[in-house]
Parts: C-alpha cells; sequence; structure tokens
C-alpha cells in the first residue's frame, strides 16, 4: 500500500478551492492527525503495515519542519538498510544541547468509532533529539540525513544491541566488504566518538558483523545467541544427499549432533512478494520435504520464529532443548543472568515508552 498517496496536507486548502476541509473529518474519527496540518483516512493508517505507518510519520513531520535531519536507525531505514521491525522512535539531529532525547509525537485520533478506538492503539513511535555536530549530509528522495556510516556508528555506539548489531549486518551485506572495519569512513567515525566506551563498543559490535545474516530475524537471533553465550554459528550451510542438494540453514553449529537453526519469517509463506504467490500450502510442504532431509542427515532441526526472539527467556530455551551448551559466557550473558539491570534492557529489544497512549 502507498500510504503517501493518501497523506492529506491541510496546507493545500489555501490554494486549491476543491479540496475539503479535513477538520470535520477528524473531529469525527475519520481521518487521523499524524502532526498539525497532516492527516491519514483512519482505515487506511490501520491497513498500512507498520513499515508504511512510520514512513508515514516520518514524511509529515518532514513535511512540517523542513530543515529536518534524520539521524540513528530512522536515517538507516530511509536508506534502505534493514532495521528490527521499525525503529523505536523518529531519530531528529540537532546542534542544541537542549530538550534532548524523547518527546511526545503530535499523533491525534478523536473520535469514538470502532476504528478511531483502534487507531489509538497504533500511533507512531516518539521523536528522539540527538546532537550531532553540523556536518555533512546525505539526501535519500525528498529527506535530508545524516551520512549512513554516521548513522550506523550512532546506533552502535548506543543502540539496544540486537538491534545495532542486525543494522550492522545490513550495512556490511550492502557494502560487498568481508568487515566493516575495511571501510576507512567506519573507522574514522568510531576513533571520532568522545567515549572511550563507545568506541568500545561500536568497534566490538562492527567486528561481530555477518553479511550471511540475511534478515533482520536472523540478525536478532545471532545477537541474542550471542548474549546467551551459545556457540557462534555457521550462516547459510549448504547441505546434500544421496538425492543432491538440500538447502542452505541459516544456522548450523560445528558440534554433534550438528545442530540447524531456522528463522521462520512467515512473511515467505504468505506475502506474495516473497513467496511469488506460490500457495503457502505448497510452500509449506516443500519445507517439510527438506526438514525431513536434513533430520535423515543426523540434523536436529530447531526452528523459532519473532514471538520467541520476543520473550528471549523462551529462544535461550530452545536452543537449549536442541542440545546446545554455552561455550562461553559473553560479559552480557554474565550480567543478565547476575540481574543486571542494563544487559536486561539490551534484551527488551522491541519495547520503548509510549507517550500517544498517556495523552
Amino acid at each position: 500500500m502507498d500510504l503517501l498517496a493518501h497523506l492529506v496536507d491541510s496546507s493545500l486548502r489555501k490554494v486549491d478551492a476543491q479540496s475539503f476541509d479535513p477538520r470535520s473529518r477528524f473531529g469525527d474519527g475519520r481521518l487521523v492527525r499524524l502532526r498539525r496540518g497532516f492527516y491519514v483516512p483512519t482505515s487506511i493508517w490501520l491497513e498500512a503495515t507498520p513499515p508504511e505507518r512510520f514512513h508515514a510519520a516520518v514524511t509529515a513531520h518532514a513535511l512540517a519542519n523542513p530543515d529536518t535531519v534524520f539521524c540513528g536507525e530512522t536515517a538507516l531505514f530511509l536508506h534502505g538498510v534493514p532495521v528490527v521491525k521499525v525503529p523505536p522512535s523518529i531519530d531528529v539531529a540537532v546542534e542544541s544541547t537542549t530538550r534532548l532525547g524523547l518527546r511526545p509525537n503530535a499523533f491525534e485520533v478523536r473520535g469514538e468509532s470502532d476504528l478511531a478506538r483502534r487507531a489509538r492503539i497504533t500511533p507512531p513511535p516518539p521523536i528522539r533529539r540527538h546532537r550531532h555536530e553540523n556536518g555533512p549530509l546525505a539526501l535519500i528522495g525528498a529527506y535530508r540525513t545524516v551520512p549512513v556510516a554516521s548513522a550506523l556508528i550512532e546506533v552502535l555506539a548506543t543502540g539496544r544491541f540486537a538491534r545495532a548489531v542486525t543494522v550492522a549486518d545490513g550495512v556490511l551485506r550492502l557494502s560487498g566488504t568481508e568487515s566493516l572495519l575495511d571501510l576507512p569512513e567506519i573507522v574514522t567515525g568510531i576513533s571520532g566518538l568522545r567515549h572511550r566506551n563507545h568506541r568500545q563498543r561500536a568497534e566490538a559490535i562492527a567486528l561481530l558483523a555477518r553479511a550471511g545474516a540475511e534478515s533482520p530475524g536472523e540478525s536478532v537471533s545471532r545477537a541474542l545467541i550471542h548474549l546467551f553465550g551459545f556457540p557462534e554459528p555457521v550462516l547459510q550451510r549448504e547441505h546434500r544427499d544421496a538425492q543432491g542438494f538440500v538447502g542452505r540453514t541459516d544456522f548450523a553449529w560445528d558440534i554433534t549432533p550438528e545442530p540447524v537453526g531456522e528463522f521462520d519469517g512467515w512473511g515467505k509463506y504468505f506475502r506474495r512478494e516473497i513467496s511469488g504467490g506460490e500457495d503457502p500450502r505448497d510452500v509449506i510442504r516443500r519445507e517439510k520435504r527438506r526438514e525431513n532431509r536434513l533430520l535423515a542427515l543426523g540434523h536436529p532441526v530447531l526452528r523459532w520464529d519473532w514471538s520467541e526472539l520476543e520473550q528471549p527467556e523462551l529462544f535461550q530455551a530452545r536452543l537449549v532443548q536442541g542440545g546446545l551448551r554455552p561455550a562461553r559466557r559473553s560479559l552480557l550473558a554474565a550480567q543478565f543472568s547476575s540481574g543486571n539491570s542494563s544487559a536486561r534492557t539490551e534484551l527488551r529489544l522491541f519495547k520503548e515508552p509510549n507517550f500517544s497512549a498517556r495523552r
């Protein structure tokens, strides 16, 4: 869906006498307000995917504030770098040190219809203001952003671990290099970070990036595998039997009895752009035959989806049940098991304060 095609700019009423006045439709709940002057039909807002809603909110912010420069995960999202679902905030770069951090978004829904009530619980993320020195900008369509390298380094230094690993994997995959630290702009940017712990963290996560993690779900899986201290898996390993090529597995471990792991993003079954329009039942049958061949080769097959990743302890239990044991204890894993609050924050991948819900 092209949600932006339904974006209503109320300023157009001043130049187009035929444009309708959105105020009455907003008042009775037929339109949601993304920010003052910019609206979307409520039914269309609810039909849209989370990335489409996020993109529309970013667009409304940019139209209302033409000098806006986006940074962090928002800049990476606009440049097409895969992120974990959608960024947890609309990241805006500012030179001033005042009013930094999270600010409420201007999203508002009026009316008491069923659509209006449902729309109230699907607001876009809040605005987060980050201090950036005045520097070069990148243009992506009508949006102004900090350069991709700067946005990536910001997330590596301060973002939640799994989200940082995800964008690191994505940038590495798009770069075509073997390591992020082969890119001079990344090395220079990390060395220019003010705080030593930020430099250490950014470099460590840059070294963890792997181009073989082909989706955000695979990247989050690998980040949690690291956090919990399990052996690092081999990515995209090919398997063959007497009949020939069986397939590639997302994860494989060089331990006995050689378990393999598969992240199930349900889009490959039900989204036409991924399945090619194939009947989901045929896709599932083919996956089952492939799994049976892997089992016949002696590989225990571990499968998980977003529901386990959103509750990391369930994912940890799934790997343990599959025969994996921590070969080492990463610092974050040790902190988590001892009750350290910062490590628990690293494991809360998807939750951010919802300012709209409090209004």
